[in-house]
């Protein structure tokens, strides 16, 4: 299931007030398990719902800089998307840095979190393990 961003102020500090997180060298992911019967606007929000929210600090970082991390951060999640639990809302935070990291640096660091965090499914596969496996046998096979 595709997942639903956090928009409003309100969800996000929730989420910051009463999630659990873990936080790395570059990323910060707080996790918050919601309740049965949480309403949103007196709609009560589905409990397979899976919501994420994007934050970069303006800091360090102008508006380019701070639009770039926030789809390097959604790139990222989107490839461990799969292996996540619903019922969850989740915000990812950049941590202040002096230069953007790359896209492999995020994309492992947002997958050590989220373990460490209990958020992805044990028996899942990851798409990126997968085509990893293939290269290496072709590459065995060629030689």
């Amino acid at each position: 299931m595709k997942a639903l961003p956090l928009r409003f102020n309100y969800e996000f500090s929730r989420v910051y007030r009463r999630a659990a997180f873990a936080t790395g060298r570059i990323l910060t992911v707080h996790v918050f398990n919601r309740p049965k019967g949480l309403k949103h606007n007196n709609t009560r929000i589905p409990e397979d719902l899976l919501r994420v929210g994007f934050c970069a600090s303006k800091k360090q970082m102008g508006a380019v800089g701070r639009n770039r991390a926030r789809r390097l951060m959604r790139e990222a999640y989107r490839h461990l998307e799969p292996r996540i639990r619903e019922g969850n809302d989740i915000v990812i935070t950049l941590r202040n840095v002096d230069e953007l990291p790359s896209y492999a640096e995020i994309s492992a660091e947002m997958e050590v979190l989220m373990s460490r965090l209990k958020v992805l499914m044990p028996g899942a596969q990851n798409e990126k393990s997968d085509d990893q496996s293939r290269e290496v046998l072709s590459e065995e096979h060629l030689s």
